[in-house]
């Protein structure tokens, strides 16, 4: 990771500011995507608030890295702002995790294949690393963010309504659902309070049925409209993406073969 120069910084940086869970899990996500991970595994403790993880089986963080990983502007996407006309990642300004810090206690397990084992990192309210052991989880990246806006007593309280808080789990799993549908080899589960809400497997894209798939576009074409970030890819995506095979057969055809 390298720091991003001030003049690129300045043309990139919008002040990311974490407003919600779905925000979070959002951000993580793109971070797993971005280093690989075909198995993603999101547990939410109390709607979230509680506790959010979020676990890859990605390339993981090199250790070289680790003592910038949640400062602002470093990232490994890019190195001027010229680099953004071949971008090919979700994430480019190294805020995601700076950002989750401001708002929550940040924790993160990584391991790559160099490693022998995996290393956690508990980090500061401004992204720097604090503290560090040994762990004994496989090679990927969980991030673990703790007790969500307990500096931000009126954001906390935003969330006090139990539907608010179901609201908010709704997102995450229309979140979820959205990437199942773009990304059918990606392996997804979210988990809150111990049960298990949604398994998005491999699979999915051959057993959703037709109306299942328009409810997802039409709930995502609703959020462009309403300016949500919730959304993966944006409109001319969600445009390409709006044609849905009418029969099952049609549907299979589209589809590669998937390994089990």
């Amino acid at each position: 990771m390298k720091q991003l120069p001030p003049e690129t910084v300045q043309l990139l940086s919008s002040s990311q500011v974490i407003t919600s869970v779905v925000n979070v899990v959002k951000e993580l996500m793109e971070n797993s995507l971005d280093a690989g991970a075909s198995s993603i595994d999101v547990k939410l403790e109390n709607h979230g608030l509680d506790r959010i993880e979020v676990r890859d089986n990605g390339l993981g963080i090199k250790a070289a890295d680790t003592s910038v990983m949640g400062m602002r502007h470093f990232t490994s996407k890019i190195c001027s702002h010229e680099d953004l006309e071949r971008l090919e990642t979700y994430g480019f300004r190294g805020e995601a995790l700076g950002s989750i810090c401001a708002v929550a206690e940040v924790t993160v397990i990584t391991k790559t294949e160099e490693d022998d084992i995996s290393t956690k990192y508990t980090l500061n309210f401004t992204g720097e690393v604090v503290a560090k052991k040994p762990s004994h989880l496989g090679q990927g990246t969980t991030v673990s963010a703790l007790k969500l806006f307990k500096n931000l007593p009126v954001r906390r309280q935003y969330f006090s309504s139990s539907k608010k808080c179901k609201e908010e789990v709704k997102k995450v799993q229309d979140l979820l659902m959205a990437y199942a549908i773009i990304k059918p080899d990606l392996r997804l589960t979210l988990v809150h309070n111990k049960g298990e809400a949604v398994r998005l497997a491999r699979q999915l894209p051959t057993n959703l049925s037709r109306d299942d798939v328009e409810e997802t576009l039409r709930r995502m074409d609703q959020r462009l409209s309403e300016n949500s970030q919730t959304c993966i890819h944006g409109r001319p995506f969600l445009h390409h993406l709006s044609e849905v095979p009418s029969t099952e057969q049609e549907a299979k055809a589209l589809l590669r073969p998937l390994e089990m």
